[in-house]
């Protein structure tokens, strides 16, 4: 799961104290497009328009090295082929893109609802 530049900085503008919103229950988004590019470190947005959905209860989670997203996709959203996901610290303009990884996951219909679930693991 690559990491994009703004990303790095979202990460090192928290650890500084900066004035940003984090990755949390209240301000994380699972972002879905369409588009095929391979992941560049300076992807700032989606490659494609997509569509960001709130966390689930309880999300995201935090363990040793790792964390948890997990949002839904109800049948009025997201229906298309899913080709590329990441997460963003607020749902409008002026988010910060913190990852984007390009990955078929399918097509999803207006008759499913789907899950997603993104865990992210930080080794040394």
């Amino acid at each position: 799961m690559p990491i994009v530049r703004d990303g790095r900085n979202l990460v090192a503008g928290l650890i500084a104290g900066d004035s940003v919103n984090p990755l949390s229950s209240d301000n994380a988004y699972i972002w879905i497009g369409s588009a095929t590019a391979d992941h560049a470190p300076t992807d700032a947005h989606l490659t494609a328009t997509g569509i960001g959905a709130s966390m689930e209860d309880g999300y995201p989670t935090t363990a040793t090295n790792v964390l948890t997203f997990r949002s839904v996709f109800t049948t009025d959203e997201a229906n298309f082929q899913w080709e590329e996901w990441g997460i963003k610290n607020i749902n409008t303009t002026g988010a910060t893109l913190f990852n984007r990884k390009q990955e078929a996951l399918g097509v999803k219909t207006n008759t499913q609802t789907w899950q997603m679930t993104a865990t992210l693991t930080f080794t040394t």
